[in-house]
């Protein structure tokens, strides 16, 4: 039997090639025949052949005839089996190379560069131009709505909200990123002139510093507050409360462009 694939005839189940057959005439005869029927697929029929050499010059037993025959029948059905699976896994190896290779030319159609865009960044990372992909645009997209729904990109006055609240909210953007590049998978790439690489640039060169400094200075003011004192009161009598609030403000604004440059990569209109 044969199966054809993309005009290819594949080999399924094969007739089995004969193999160490008995020496007795009789008994050749009888292993013959019982593979003849399973070549020919013929189901088994040994009550048939019992009778068929029940009366024989060489006085086999019809227990005799009944074990050539269908010893050799068995044995044969199963190679043939084996085969047909063998057959069909072969033709199943064929047809998934074939899906992967036409998923494989999709993806690459779907990272095919889609536009060039020249962004102007902070932190000293300086303007560039990317050509970027349908992958990267939709990872600058998830950067931008976690960067804006943040409160460490929003004003903050000197009598509002909690200078804690603020680097807490600056400190959580290394995990979130981390997770955001780690979800767009191998196709994000991570170099200089990339979404990836500016991500990360963003975060060693402008969050990390900033928050090497003032986190430990904050919370050491802040096992200082007595029990009686809210902890905005806390803040406000801390005495570099002031130029943290400034630096914040400064930061603040760095982070507003990096958003702006996202928002471009992402083809958003701000």
């Amino acid at each position: 039997m044969l199966s054809v694939l993309f005009g290819v005839e594949i080999p399924v189940c094969s007739r089995i090639p004969v193999s160490n057959p008995p020496q007795d005439s009789l008994e050749r005869e009888i292993w013959l025949l019982a593979r003849s029927d399973v070549n020919d697929e013929i189901p088994r029929r040994t009550d048939f052949v019992v009778k068929l050499y029940s009366n024989n010059s060489q006085n086999l037993s019809s227990p005799d005839i009944r074990k050539i025959y269908d010893e050799e029948y068995s044995k044969l059905s199963e190679k043939k089996h084996f085969h047909r699976v063998l057959g069909l896994a072969f033709v199943a190896a064929i047809v998934l190379s074939c899906l992967t290779l036409a998923a494989s030319s999709i993806r690459k159609k779907s990272l095919a560069a889609v536009t060039n865009v020249s962004v102007s960044l902070p932190f000293g990372i300086g303007s560039m131009e990317l050509d970027i992909t349908q992958v990267e645009q939709n990872v600058a997209w998830s950067l931008y709505v976690e960067l804006v729904t943040r409160i460490a990109i929003q004003p903050l006055e000197s009598d509002q909200g909690l200078m804690r609240e603020a680097l807490t909210s600056l400190y959580s953007l290394f995990g979130t990123t981390r997770q955001i590049l780690k979800e767009g998978g191998p196709a994000v790439d991570v170099s200089p002139k990339s979404v990836g690489g500016i991500a990360i640039a963003v975060l060693n060169q402008g969050l990390r510093p900033f928050l090497a400094k003032w986190h430990p200075a904050l919370e050491e003011w802040e096992v200082k507050r007595p029990s009686t004192i809210s902890r905005k009161q806390h803040e406000k009598e801390w005495f570099a409360q002031s130029q943290l609030r400034s630096e914040l403000e400064f930061l603040r604004q760095d982070l507003e462009k990096y958003a702006e440059a996202l928002a471009r990569i992402a083809n958003v209109r701000l």
